[in-house]
């Protein structure tokens, strides 16, 4: 992330490898097809593994990750109804991986911002601190890799919601 404000194309075109995505191809879809169901029947989806504390820190992430600007981001897209589908489905492997990561999160906003409730009550800049303080972590890369496949999944899918990415 750094001090210099990167594009949006420049931050995502270093965020997943072509070979894990055809590995997980499967996996993606039906993640993507539960989250297309649950939102065409006007509802919003509900989390399988996240509580809803925990799914406000990650979707706080991916709206950083992904943010709106000119165009809707990662928030407007549902990206973290995807992330939770998918660590209840072809990524649960990575709970582990997000549960500390999670811990972490919360400890490096707590080491920077001591008087921090938690990383999503932080405004936009110092969200930003913490996220660049975390940024060459398994467990950001893990993030930015499931809301980048979430964002730009075909719309037929479940990603991408009302054709946002």
């Amino acid at each position: 992330m750094g001090a210099s404000k990167r594009s949006r194309r420049a931050f995502l075109t270093e965020a997943t490898g072509a070979a894990w995505v055809a590995a997980n191809y499967p996996g993606i879809l039906a993640a993507q097809n539960f989250v297309r169901a649950a939102t065409q029947k006007g509802q919003t989806p509900k989390l399988a593994v996240f509580t809803d504390a925990q799914a406000a820190e990650i979707e706080a992430m991916t709206a950083q990750i992904i943010p709106a600007d000119e165009s809707p981001g990662a928030r407007e897209a549902h990206c973290i109804y995807f992330i939770d589908r998918a660590l209840d489905t072809f990524a649960k492997n990575s709970r582990p991986a997000y549960m500390q990561g999670l811990q972490d999160l919360q400890a490096k906003t707590k080491q920077l911002y001591p008087d921090a409730e938690k990383f999503s009550a932080l405004p936009s800049d110092q969200q930003i601190r913490v996220l660049t303080e975390i940024e060459k972590t398994p467990f950001f890369n893990l993030v930015r890799t499931h809301t980048v496949i979430g964002f730009f999944a075909r719309p037929e899918h479940g990603g991408n919601f009302e054709k946002i990415g």
